[in-house]
Protein backbone atom coordinates (compact mmCIF):
# COMPACT_ATOMS: atom_id res chain seq x y z
CA UNK A 1 0.00 0.00 0.00
CA UNK A 2 1.17 3.48 -1.07
CA UNK A 3 2.51 6.09 1.61
CA UNK A 4 0.07 9.04 1.36
CA UNK A 5 1.59 12.22 1.58
CA UNK A 6 -0.09 16.05 1.53
CA UNK A 7 2.40 18.37 0.94
CA UNK A 8 1.82 22.38 1.32
CA UNK A 9 4.03 25.23 -0.07
CA UNK A 10 5.18 28.55 1.64
CA UNK A 11 3.34 31.79 1.28
CA UNK A 12 2.17 34.09 3.38
CA UNK A 13 -1.78 34.93 3.26
CA UNK A 14 -2.05 32.87 0.26
CA UNK A 15 -2.22 29.55 2.32
CA UNK A 16 -5.87 30.71 2.51
CA UNK A 17 -6.28 29.77 -0.91
CA UNK A 18 -4.22 26.15 0.04
CA UNK A 19 -7.10 25.77 2.83
CA UNK A 20 -9.89 26.30 -0.05
CA UNK A 21 -8.32 23.52 -1.92
CA UNK A 22 -7.76 20.98 0.81
CA UNK A 23 -11.23 22.06 2.21
CA UNK A 24 -13.10 21.25 -1.28
CA UNK A 25 -10.96 18.10 -1.44
CA UNK A 26 -11.81 16.43 1.43
CA UNK A 27 -15.37 17.81 1.12
CA UNK A 28 -15.13 15.62 -1.63
CA UNK A 29 -13.16 12.30 -0.76
CA UNK A 30 -12.45 12.75 2.95
CA UNK A 31 -8.98 11.93 1.94
CA UNK A 32 -7.46 14.01 4.86
CA UNK A 33 -8.54 11.56 7.12
CA UNK A 34 -6.29 8.76 5.23
CA UNK A 35 -3.16 10.83 4.50
CA UNK A 36 -0.01 8.93 6.16
CA UNK A 37 2.08 12.47 5.85
CA UNK A 38 2.08 16.13 6.39
CA UNK A 39 5.06 18.20 5.26
CA UNK A 40 4.86 21.53 5.28
CA UNK A 41 7.07 24.89 4.68
CA UNK A 42 6.22 28.43 6.19
CA UNK A 43 2.92 28.94 5.95
CA UNK A 44 2.13 25.32 4.96
CA UNK A 45 4.60 24.35 7.65
CA UNK A 46 1.48 25.96 10.00
CA UNK A 47 -0.83 23.97 7.73
CA UNK A 48 1.16 20.64 7.87
CA UNK A 49 1.40 20.57 12.06
CA UNK A 50 -2.31 21.65 12.39
CA UNK A 51 -3.28 19.03 10.22
CA UNK A 52 -0.75 15.94 12.03
CA UNK A 53 -2.25 17.38 15.08
CA UNK A 54 -5.73 17.15 14.51
CA UNK A 55 -5.35 13.46 13.07
CA UNK A 56 -3.88 12.41 16.42
CA UNK A 57 -6.68 14.14 18.58
CA UNK A 58 -9.09 12.84 16.40
CA UNK A 59 -10.50 15.94 15.09
CA UNK A 60 -13.11 16.46 12.79
CA UNK A 61 -10.84 17.10 9.79
CA UNK A 62 -13.18 18.95 8.02
CA UNK A 63 -14.29 21.48 11.05
CA UNK A 64 -10.28 21.83 11.30
CA UNK A 65 -9.48 23.29 7.98
CA UNK A 66 -12.32 25.16 8.35
CA UNK A 67 -11.39 26.49 11.30
CA UNK A 68 -7.43 27.11 9.55
CA UNK A 69 -9.66 28.89 6.58
CA UNK A 70 -11.17 31.76 8.55
CA UNK A 71 -8.09 32.53 10.48
CA UNK A 72 -6.45 33.33 7.32
CA UNK A 73 -9.68 35.20 6.39
CA UNK A 74 -10.41 36.85 9.55
CA UNK A 75 -7.44 37.37 11.92
CA UNK A 76 -5.32 38.46 9.33
CA UNK A 77 -4.41 41.72 11.36
CA UNK A 78 -3.86 40.01 14.34
CA UNK A 79 -1.33 37.76 12.19
CA UNK A 80 0.61 40.67 10.64
CA UNK A 81 0.62 43.10 13.48
CA UNK A 82 3.05 45.88 12.24
CA UNK A 83 6.53 45.71 14.51
CA UNK A 84 7.57 48.25 16.77
CA UNK A 85 10.35 49.90 14.70
CA UNK A 86 12.48 53.37 14.93
CA UNK A 87 12.05 56.74 13.58
CA UNK A 88 14.53 55.62 10.65
CA UNK A 89 12.72 52.18 9.95
CA UNK A 90 9.33 53.94 9.93
CA UNK A 91 10.61 56.93 7.73
CA UNK A 92 12.18 53.67 5.13
CA UNK A 93 9.31 52.33 5.39
CA UNK A 94 6.87 55.76 4.38
CA UNK A 95 8.93 55.49 1.77
CA UNK A 96 8.32 51.88 0.46
CA UNK A 97 4.83 52.91 0.80
CA UNK A 98 4.89 55.70 -1.47
CA UNK A 99 6.40 52.52 -3.69
CA UNK A 100 3.47 51.00 -2.96
CA UNK A 101 5.93 48.74 -1.29
CA UNK A 102 4.52 48.58 2.01
CA UNK A 103 3.25 45.29 3.75
CA UNK A 104 7.01 44.20 3.85
CA UNK A 105 9.98 43.52 4.10
CA UNK A 106 10.97 46.01 7.31
CA UNK A 107 14.47 47.40 7.06
CA UNK A 108 16.31 47.91 10.25
CA UNK A 109 13.78 45.80 11.92
CA UNK A 110 11.19 43.23 11.28
CA UNK A 111 8.20 44.16 9.47
CA UNK A 112 5.97 42.41 12.11
CA UNK A 113 6.21 41.22 15.38
CA UNK A 114 5.32 37.19 16.25
CA UNK A 115 2.45 37.25 18.81
CA UNK A 116 -0.30 37.17 16.71
CA UNK A 117 0.38 34.29 14.68
CA UNK A 118 1.45 32.45 18.45
CA UNK A 119 -1.93 33.22 19.72
CA UNK A 120 -3.47 31.63 16.53
CA UNK A 121 -0.81 28.79 16.97
CA UNK A 122 -1.98 28.34 20.52
CA UNK A 123 -4.99 28.24 19.77
CA UNK A 124 -4.59 25.51 17.20
CA UNK A 125 -2.13 22.93 19.35
CA UNK A 126 -1.96 24.35 22.95
CA UNK A 127 1.18 23.36 24.37
CA UNK A 128 1.37 19.78 23.01
CA UNK A 129 4.88 18.37 21.62
CA UNK A 130 6.27 16.44 18.35
CA UNK A 131 6.62 13.65 21.11
CA UNK A 132 2.90 13.80 21.44
CA UNK A 133 1.87 13.47 17.62
CA UNK A 134 1.15 9.79 16.46
CA UNK A 135 3.87 8.13 15.29
CA UNK A 136 1.68 7.18 12.17
CA UNK A 137 1.42 10.39 10.76
CA UNK A 138 4.38 11.95 9.55
CA UNK A 139 4.97 15.05 10.13
CA UNK A 140 7.87 16.98 8.20
CA UNK A 141 8.43 20.33 8.26
CA UNK A 142 11.18 22.96 6.53
CA UNK A 143 12.61 25.63 8.73
CA UNK A 144 16.43 26.83 8.61
CA UNK A 145 18.78 26.56 11.86
CA UNK A 146 20.93 29.66 11.96
CA UNK A 147 23.86 28.37 14.14
CA UNK A 148 24.67 24.69 14.96
CA UNK A 149 27.70 24.48 16.89
CA UNK A 150 28.35 21.19 15.36
CA UNK A 151 28.16 22.66 12.00
CA UNK A 152 29.39 25.20 10.33
CA UNK A 153 27.81 27.71 8.97
CA UNK A 154 23.39 27.65 8.79
CA UNK A 155 21.81 24.21 8.35
CA UNK A 156 18.75 23.62 6.50
CA UNK A 157 16.57 21.10 7.58
CA UNK A 158 13.72 19.21 8.24
CA UNK A 159 11.83 18.67 11.63
CA UNK A 160 10.01 15.38 11.71
CA UNK A 161 8.09 13.27 14.63
CA UNK A 162 9.83 10.05 12.96
CA UNK A 163 12.89 8.67 14.41
CA UNK A 164 15.62 8.97 11.67
CA UNK A 165 18.71 7.09 13.11
CA UNK A 166 21.54 9.26 11.00
CA UNK A 167 19.97 12.52 12.04
CA UNK A 168 19.81 12.24 15.99
CA UNK A 169 20.49 16.20 16.38
CA UNK A 170 17.00 15.88 14.89
CA UNK A 171 15.53 14.06 17.46
CA UNK A 172 13.09 16.80 18.90
CA UNK A 173 10.46 15.30 21.14
CA UNK A 174 10.11 18.00 23.77
CA UNK A 175 10.05 20.53 21.08
CA UNK A 176 6.10 22.08 21.06
CA UNK A 177 4.46 22.12 17.90
CA UNK A 178 4.07 26.03 18.08
CA UNK A 179 7.41 26.50 17.94
CA UNK A 180 7.74 24.20 14.93
CA UNK A 181 5.10 26.19 12.87
CA UNK A 182 6.83 29.70 14.24
CA UNK A 183 10.37 28.39 13.33
CA UNK A 184 8.97 27.52 9.25
CA UNK A 185 7.24 30.74 9.44
CA UNK A 186 9.86 33.06 10.61
CA UNK A 187 10.40 34.70 7.24
CA UNK A 188 13.60 37.07 7.48
CA UNK A 189 12.38 40.92 7.31
CA UNK A 190 8.91 40.10 7.66
CA UNK A 191 9.00 37.82 11.36
CA UNK A 192 11.59 37.98 13.89
CA UNK A 193 13.82 34.88 13.38
CA UNK A 194 12.43 32.45 16.23
CA UNK A 195 14.49 30.65 19.08
CA UNK A 196 13.46 27.13 19.92
CA UNK A 197 14.59 25.26 23.56
CA UNK A 198 13.30 22.23 24.84
CA UNK A 199 13.94 19.94 27.72
CA UNK A 200 16.80 21.56 28.40
CA UNK A 201 18.62 22.07 25.29
CA UNK A 202 18.89 25.21 23.28
CA UNK A 203 18.61 24.53 19.45
CA UNK A 204 19.11 28.42 18.12
CA UNK A 205 17.14 30.55 16.70
CA UNK A 206 15.69 29.52 12.84
CA UNK A 207 14.53 31.05 9.93
CA UNK A 208 11.50 30.28 7.26
CA UNK A 209 11.85 26.74 5.52
CA UNK A 210 11.04 28.78 2.29
CA UNK A 211 14.54 30.27 2.02
CA UNK A 212 15.78 26.91 0.75
CA UNK A 213 12.60 25.00 -0.32
CA UNK A 214 9.55 26.49 -0.36
CA UNK A 215 7.71 23.38 -1.85
CA UNK A 216 8.66 20.62 1.10
CA UNK A 217 7.51 18.13 -1.11
CA UNK A 218 10.97 16.16 -1.61
CA UNK A 219 11.62 16.57 2.03
CA UNK A 220 8.33 14.98 2.78
CA UNK A 221 9.16 11.75 0.31
CA UNK A 222 12.60 11.81 1.87
CA UNK A 223 11.69 11.36 5.89
CA UNK A 224 9.17 8.47 4.66
CA UNK A 225 12.10 6.38 3.34
CA UNK A 226 14.79 7.46 5.69
CA UNK A 227 11.76 6.40 8.06
CA UNK A 228 11.12 2.99 6.41
CA UNK A 229 7.44 4.37 6.34
CA UNK A 230 8.18 3.96 2.33
CA UNK A 231 10.64 0.88 0.50
CA UNK A 232 11.31 3.10 -1.86
CA UNK A 233 10.28 6.30 -4.49
CA UNK A 234 7.67 3.17 -5.89
CA UNK A 235 5.57 3.33 -2.63
CA UNK A 236 4.76 7.25 -2.54
CA UNK A 237 1.80 8.73 -3.99
CA UNK A 238 1.72 12.59 -3.08
CA UNK A 239 -0.72 15.14 -3.90
CA UNK A 240 1.37 19.21 -3.42
CA UNK A 241 -0.49 22.14 -2.95
CA UNK A 242 0.72 25.37 -3.70
CA UNK A 243 -0.22 28.95 -2.97
CA UNK A 244 -0.99 30.11 -6.18
CA UNK A 245 1.33 31.14 -9.59
CA UNK A 246 2.14 34.76 -9.37
CA UNK A 247 1.59 36.75 -12.94
CA UNK A 248 5.67 37.82 -11.84
CA UNK A 249 8.16 38.11 -14.16
CA UNK A 250 10.97 40.57 -15.70
CA UNK A 251 11.03 41.15 -19.62
CA UNK A 252 13.91 41.81 -21.67
CA UNK A 253 12.53 45.44 -22.07
CA UNK A 254 12.30 45.95 -18.55
CA UNK A 255 16.20 44.99 -17.68
CA UNK A 256 17.40 47.29 -20.46
CA UNK A 257 20.70 47.22 -18.98
CA UNK A 258 22.08 44.53 -16.99
CA UNK A 259 25.01 46.14 -15.20
CA UNK A 260 22.11 48.55 -13.46
CA UNK A 261 20.47 45.96 -11.76
CA UNK A 262 20.88 46.57 -8.33
CA UNK A 263 18.30 45.82 -5.35
CA UNK A 264 16.07 48.59 -5.94
CA UNK A 265 15.89 47.14 -9.34
CA UNK A 266 14.76 44.12 -7.96
CA UNK A 267 12.68 45.06 -5.94
CA UNK A 268 10.72 47.47 -8.49
CA UNK A 269 11.51 50.67 -7.16
CA UNK A 270 13.80 52.21 -9.57
CA UNK A 271 12.25 49.65 -12.28
CA UNK A 272 9.47 48.49 -14.18
CA UNK A 273 10.09 45.30 -12.71
CA UNK A 274 7.04 43.90 -9.93
CA UNK A 275 7.33 44.84 -6.77
CA UNK A 276 9.26 42.25 -4.60
CA UNK A 277 10.07 40.74 -7.61
CA UNK A 278 13.65 39.99 -5.83
CA UNK A 279 11.72 37.52 -3.15
CA UNK A 280 8.80 36.18 -5.63
CA UNK A 281 11.45 34.86 -7.68
CA UNK A 282 13.46 33.15 -4.43
CA UNK A 283 10.28 31.59 -3.77
CA UNK A 284 8.42 30.56 -6.65
CA UNK A 285 11.58 28.66 -8.56
CA UNK A 286 12.54 27.11 -4.94
CA UNK A 287 8.79 25.56 -4.85
CA UNK A 288 8.88 24.44 -8.64
CA UNK A 289 12.12 23.05 -8.68
CA UNK A 290 11.23 21.12 -5.94
CA UNK A 291 8.20 19.61 -7.88
CA UNK A 292 10.32 19.27 -10.88
CA UNK A 293 12.68 16.95 -9.01
CA UNK A 294 10.03 15.54 -7.11
CA UNK A 295 8.07 14.76 -10.89
CA UNK A 296 10.85 13.31 -12.21
CA UNK A 297 11.04 10.55 -9.77
CA UNK A 298 7.05 9.58 -8.87
CA UNK A 299 5.67 10.73 -12.45
CA UNK A 300 2.19 10.82 -12.38
CA UNK A 301 2.32 9.51 -8.64
CA UNK A 302 2.03 13.15 -7.98
CA UNK A 303 -0.08 15.68 -8.85
CA UNK A 304 0.28 19.21 -7.97
CA UNK A 305 -2.60 21.95 -7.51
CA UNK A 306 -1.13 25.30 -7.81
CA UNK A 307 -3.91 27.64 -10.01
CA UNK A 308 -2.60 30.88 -11.73
CA UNK A 309 -3.55 34.22 -9.57
CA UNK A 310 -5.28 36.94 -11.93
CA UNK A 311 -2.93 39.32 -9.91
CA UNK A 312 -0.11 39.59 -7.69
CA UNK A 313 -1.01 39.14 -4.31
CA UNK A 314 1.77 39.89 -1.34
CA UNK A 315 2.56 37.65 1.13
CA UNK A 316 1.62 39.86 3.57
CA UNK A 317 -1.29 41.78 1.30
CA UNK A 318 -4.94 41.15 3.63
CA UNK A 319 -7.49 43.17 1.61
CA UNK A 320 -10.77 42.03 0.61
CA UNK A 321 -9.25 41.99 -3.06
CA UNK A 322 -6.82 39.81 -2.21
CA UNK A 323 -8.98 37.44 -0.97
CA UNK A 324 -10.96 37.06 -4.02
CA UNK A 325 -8.56 36.80 -5.96
CA UNK A 326 -8.00 33.81 -3.99
CA UNK A 327 -10.81 32.58 -4.33
CA UNK A 328 -11.19 33.13 -7.97
CA UNK A 329 -7.71 31.03 -8.98
CA UNK A 330 -9.61 28.39 -5.95
CA UNK A 331 -12.28 28.34 -8.76
CA UNK A 332 -9.89 28.21 -11.91
CA UNK A 333 -8.41 25.03 -10.42
CA UNK A 334 -11.57 23.17 -9.58
CA UNK A 335 -12.19 23.34 -13.71
CA UNK A 336 -8.28 22.54 -14.39
CA UNK A 337 -7.03 18.72 -15.55
CA UNK A 338 -4.88 18.70 -12.00
CA UNK A 339 -7.95 18.91 -9.95
CA UNK A 340 -9.31 15.90 -11.76
CA UNK A 341 -6.41 13.99 -11.12
CA UNK A 342 -5.82 15.10 -7.77
CA UNK A 343 -9.49 13.71 -6.93
CA UNK A 344 -8.88 10.33 -9.07
CA UNK A 345 -5.58 10.07 -6.96
CA UNK A 346 -6.58 10.86 -3.27
CA UNK A 347 -9.93 8.75 -3.71
CA UNK A 348 -8.00 5.68 -3.90
CA UNK A 349 -6.36 6.47 -0.58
Amino acid sequence: MAFKLVSCDGGGIRGYLTCLILQSLHEETGFLDKADGFAGTSTGGLIAVALADGRTQGKDMAVLIGELAAHYRGDADLIFQENERGLLDRALDNILRRFKLGGGPGITASQYNASGLERIGLSLVADRTIGSLSSDVVLAVNTVCLHRNDKVGWAPFTITNQYLEHESWLNMEAVKLLDVAMASSAAPSYFPPHLITAGGEDYGYFADGGTFANNPVMNGINVAIAADRAKGLEDIEALSIGTGQQPTDISEAMIKDPDGWGLLKWFGVTSNAPKGALIELLLTTSAENQYWMAHLVLKDRLVRINPPLPKVVGLATHKPDSYRLMEEAFQTSKQSEFWANAVKMVRGW
